[in-house]
């Protein structure tokens, strides 16, 4: 059996067909990859951020000044304000 009896059997017309589909799959992977890479570095800079606005609010709390707040917190002073 050759290389276009098989394509046929899976349902491909010509070996052009088959590589179109594999390069659309390929490139749907790859997409699938790269979202989902994104969508969790994403969520891993929200929660950090998130992580240091409940601790500098903490600290706002505690009557510990701004500006070592913002030295201890990485968050800008009107950042603090804001919180």
């Amino acid at each position: 059996m050759d290389s276009l009896e098989v394509l046929e059997n899976k349902g491909y017309t010509s070996i052009a067909e088959a590589e179109r589909e594999e390069w659309f799959l390929e490139g749907l992977l790859e997409g699938e990859a790269k979202g989902k890479a994104e969508g969790f570095l994403d969520g891993e800079i929200k929660g950090i951020n998130d992580a240091k606005r409940e601790m500098a609010k903490a600290m706002l709390m505690e009557g510990i000044p701004i500006d070592k707040i913002r030295i201890i917190s990485g968050l800008s002073e009107e950042e603090i304000k804001e919180l």
